[in-house]
C-alpha cells in the first residue's frame, strides 16, 4: 500500500511538473507574443512620430512660402500704389505746367511762348481791373469787399478782422502755392537740364 500511494504521488507529481512546464512553455510564447507586439507597436509610433515630425515641417515650409508669397504680393501692391500716385503727380504737375504753356515729355521741355504771355497777360489784367476797382472805390470813399471783411462809405469804416484775417490768410496761401508752382517748375528745369 505503502508503494501504491508513492507510485500515486510520484504520477501526481510528474503530472503536475508536466502541467507547470506546460504552463511555462505557454506563458513564454505569450510573453513572447506581446514583446513581439509591444515591438511592432513601438516600430510603428517611432514611424507616425518621424511622419509626424516630417509633415510638421513640411507645414512649417509651407507657412514660410506663404508667408514670402502674401509679402512679395504686399510688397508689389506697395510699388504698385507708390507709381500710381507718382504717375497722378506728375499729370497734375504736368496739367498745371501746361496751362501756363510749359510742357515736359521724356527729358524735353517745350515752351508755347503765346500759351505763356497769355497766362500773364490774364495775371496781369485781373491784377489791374481788381486794383482799378479798389482804386475807383477808395477814391470814391466807398469800399465794399465782403470777402476782404472791409466795407467803407462816406460816414463809416468796418472792418470785420475774422474775414479780412481769412482773405488775407488764403491770399498769402495762393501766393506761396504760386512762388512754389514756379520754385518746382525751375528746380524740374534745372534737374533736367543737369541730366542731359
Amino acid at each position: 500500500m505503502r508503494h501504491l500511494l508513492l507510485s500515486s504521488v510520484l504520477l501526481f507529481s510528474f503530472s503536475a511538473c508536466n502541467e507547470d512546464s506546460k504552463k511555462a512553455l505557454d506563458d513564454t510564447k505569450i510573453i513572447q507574443k506581446a514583446h513581439a507586439e509591444k515591438e511592432a507597436l513601438l516600430s510603428e509610433l517611432k514611424a507616425k512620430d518621424v511622419a509626424l515630425q516630417k509633415a510638421r515641417q513640411e507645414a512649417q515650409i509651407a507657412k514660410e512660402k506663404l508667408l514670402a508669397e502674401e509679402k512679395a504680393k504686399k510688397e508689389a501692391f506697395i510699388a504698385s500704389q507708390r507709381e500710381k500716385k507718382e504717375t497722378q503727380n506728375k499729370a497734375k504737375q504736368n496739367e498745371k505746367l501746361s496751362k501756363i504753356g510749359i510742357a515736359v515729355q521724356n527729358n524735353t521741355i517745350t515752351i508755347d511762348t503765346n500759351k505763356t504771355k497769355d497766362f500773364f497777360e490774364s495775371i496781369g489784367k485781373n491784377l489791374g481791373e481788381k486794383l482799378k476797382k479798389m482804386t475807383q472805390d477808395l477814391e470814391k470813399g466807398i469800399l465794399k469787399d465782403k470777402n476782404a471783411g472791409v466795407d467803407i462809405d462816406d460816414k463809416h469804416i468796418n472792418i470785420d478782422l475774422n474775414k479780412t484775417k481769412d482773405f488775407l490768410e488764403d491770399w498769402s496761401k495762393k501766393m506761396q502755392g504760386f512762388v512754389k508752382e514756379f520754385d518746382n517748375m525751375a528746380k524740374e528745369m534745372e534737374i533736367n537740364t543737369s541730366q542731359k
